[in-house]
């Protein structure tokens, strides 16, 4: 799935959402990969190119092995994360090239494989609005539980055509990037596929949204595209 990132009427980035089938250690896994960076004028003025990566497991989607990848401007960070689910009976234990071990909470994931584990585990059951979905996450080290509050049903419309959706508000971290908890709306098909179609988040200089242009190889029919 490849997504254009508009802010107003610019242009300014670029993502790429793919899985793929891998092995980890032998075992056959799902590689999910996101690559988001910038183009055009925002990218000679500050070059942004960030790569998160998740090998999970086909039956749990809980994952195995995290990567995170970041370059921005002359900022740069890399970090590997392993999740053994199977050691211990009340605790995750997640290793990173940074902090070494750590305990999360049972079933933990990534931040990349927590939106596919949401997507398989949670959105196909019935919601009703104001519904709040939680997933535990390891993220930049840190330990985080991500709550998604269902808000209901919605037609929007894209370049793709208009798209019957279901609609998301993530509870996010607020201070350096959002003013409020509910600053990012995530709008999923409303099929089988779950698709993000489109993301908007609300930040201190206005709102930027990450729209579907492309897509290719969904496992289901695309039913929500409406005619």
């Amino acid at each position: 799935m490849v997504y254009s990132i508009r802010y107003g009427i610019v242009r300014g980035g670029k993502a790429v959402l793919e899985v793929k089938e891998s092995t980890y250690n032998d075992k056959k896994v799902n590689h999910l990969y996101l690559n988001g960076r910038t183009v055009g004028l925002p990218d000679k003025l500050y070059s942004v190119n960030d790569t998160y990566e998740s090998f999970t497991d086909p039956e749990t989607d809980l994952p195995y092995m995290a990567i995170r990848d970041i370059k921005e401007g002359s900022y740069r960070k890399y970090t590997e994360q392993t999740f053994d689910h199977w050691s211990r009976t009340d605790s995750t234990i997640v290793y990173s090239t940074d902090t070494g071990e750590n305990l999360a909470p049972n079933d933990c994931n990534d931040i990349l494989s927590a939106f596919y584990y949401l997507r398989n585990h949670h959105f196909h059951k019935p919601l009703k609005k104001g519904d709040i979905v939680v997933v535990e996450t390891y993220f930049s080290d840190e330990l985080y539980t991500l709550r998604v509050r269902f808000v209901g049903y919605e037609t929007i419309k894209t370049r793709l055509g208009r798209v019957n959706c279901m609609k998301f508000i993530p509870v996010v971290i607020t201070g350096r990037v959002f003013k409020n908890e509910d600053d990012m709306i995530i709008w999923f098909s409303n099929d089988r596929n779950f698709v993000p179609i489109r993301i908007r988040f609300n930040i201190f200089l206005g709102a930027v949204y990450c729209d579907l242009d492309e897509y290719k190889g969904l496992k289901h029919p695309f039913e929500s595209i409406l005619k």
